[in-house]
Parts: C-alpha cells; sequence; structure tokens
C-alpha cells in the first residue's frame, strides 16, 4: 500500500507546472517529457507510448470519444487525439523496426489499430524517477532498457529488401527517392514495394520518410538553433512545410516545443 501511495503521489505546484520540457533521442527511440494541454488529431511515424507521471490524461481515436489513461500505447499511424490539462506526459517513441520494439513486442498483447491501455505501475515508476532525480541521459537509457527488458539478440524480421529501403531513408531522409527507383533497386515492382514496405512499416512510405525527416530536422536543431535551415536541412520545402507536417504527426506546434526545452539531448 505505501509502494502506491509513493507512487501516485501528486506532484508539487513548483515541479508540476513550473517545469520545462525535456527532449531526448536515440537511434531507435525517442523521449519527451513535459506538461501538455490539447495536442489535436495527429499521427505519428513510429510505436508511442504516454504516461501520465502525476494525474491521468484524456485521449480518443478518431471517430471515437475520450477516455482517461494513466499509460496508454498508440500503433503506428493511429490518428488520436490527447487532452492532458497542463499535467506532465511523458512520450516514448519507439521505431517499430528496431530490436527495442521487437523485444516490447514480445512481452504486453496491444491492439495494432487503435490505443491499447497499458499495466501503469512499472511505466510511472520509471518516468517518475527519471523526472524526479534528473538522471543523466546514458541512465535514462538504461532505466528504458529495464523497462523495456530490451536483449540485444531481438531481432525483427523484416524482408531484407526493405530492411535495405528503411537503412537508406533513415541515414538519408532529405533525398527525394521515387518508390520507382527504390522498387527497381531491390528487384521489386512498384505496387509490391508499397505492399511490403506498408506490411512491415504500417505506414506508406512517404509518410515513413516524412517521419524520418521530422527526427533528422530535431537533431539538427540540437547542432544548429535555427528552424529554418533545420528544415531544408532535412528534406522539407521551407519552414512552413515542416512546421504542418511537425503539427500533423506530433499535434503541436513545434515552436512551442522547442522554445522551451530545458534539456534537449541526442
Amino acid at each position: 500500500m505505501s509502494n502506491n501511495k509513493k507512487l501516485y503521489k501528486p506532484a508539487a505546484p513548483e515541479l508540476q507546472y513550473g517545469f520545462r520540457p525535456n527532449l531526448f533521442l536515440w537511434p531507435n527511440r525517442t523521449l519527451f517529457f513535459g506538461p501538455l494541454q490539447h495536442l489535436q488529431f495527429h499521427a505519428m511515424g513510429t510505436v508511442a507510448i504516454n504516461t501520465g507521471l502525476y494525474q491521468p490524461f484524456q485521449m480518443k481515436p478518431f471517430n471515437g470519444s475520450y477516455q482517461s489513461y494513466r499509460c496508454a500505447l498508440i500503433p503506428v499511424g493511429c490518428k488520436h487525439e490527447l487532452n492532458a490539462g497542463g499535467n506532465i506526459v511523458a512520450c516514448l517513441l519507439i521505431e517499430k523496426n528496431s530490436p527495442d520494439f521487437a523485444r516490447f513486442n514480445t512481452q504486453l498483447p496491444w491492439q495494432a489499430s487503435t490505443i491499447t491501455r497499458l499495466p501503469d505501475t512499472q511505466w510511472v515508476s520509471c518516468f517518475q524517477k527519471i523526472y524526479e532525480e534528473k538522471l543523466s541521459k546514458e541512465e535514462i537509457n538504461k532505466l528504458i532498457n529495464q523497462l523495456l527488458d530490451t536483449d540485444d539478440a531481438a531481432i525483427n524480421i523484416v524482408d531484407p529488401r526493405i530492411g535495405s529501403i528503411l537503412h537508406l531513408i533513415k541515414n538519408d531522409p532529405g533525398n527525394d527517392f521515387s518508390q520507382d527507383y527504390l522498387a527497381a533497386s531491390v528487384g521489386l515492382s512498384a505496387s509490391r514495394f508499397r505492399h511490403l514496405f506498408k506490411e512491415y512499416s504500417d505506414i506508406p512510405y512517404r509518410r515513413y520518410r516524412m517521419w524520418r525527416r521530422l527526427i533528422s530536422a530535431m537533431e539538427t536543431l540540437h547542432k544548429i538553433d535555427n528552424l529554418t535551415y533545420a528544415a531544408l536541412e532535412a528534406g522539407f520545402t521551407d519552414s512552413a512545410h515542416f512546421n504542418r507536417c511537425f503539427r500533423d504527426t506530433l499535434g503541436v506546434n513545434p515552436s512551442l516545443v522547442f522554445r522551451n526545452l530545458d534539456r534537449f539531448e541526442i
């Protein structure tokens, strides 16, 4: 009982509302911590696990109704809306075609087409520790590895032809490779390429490329504090194009995220 009381303690006002967002990037995962208000309908390019640190949050899928969650998994491409009322939420994004996801996928049942409620005790405890103890990025990574029970031997089985394309896009998201060119480069017809790509990534090629461009722009912003430059380097036509894609994918204007970050580490 005492553990539950500690786990669900309310945050002090200066912690809960005086907190500036944190953003951490790794090759196969991204972690955002911050107070969230209302995120408009959006669909992400990767699997997301949202956890309310001290209070539940409200979320609804497209054509659905709001429900209260403490911890939930949102699958790739699932259009949804979130309202946290200003409370702190941890958002862990896991690349679907990664050992992280392959291991996680064997542990918890979840739905591929809609939001899944997750048992919250371990997730809440982990993210509260990260938040309250101001851990280093390396310490955060170790805790998440423990939480996901990550095993380097875990392998996501992907058609090697699609795997090579995913690797190419990840390393060069700004390149405007056509689907015909990519299909031919691995000996597939364009229609077969589209089918296999969506089968393994859960989203179409262009949507996945946009997701990787968003990640690339964030990595550039870490080095150079110029949003227009980061957008162009990642392959967006201009900053307005980047802003629109960021909102469609993450539900919020990028300036609201990046102008007030306390920690931004890659």
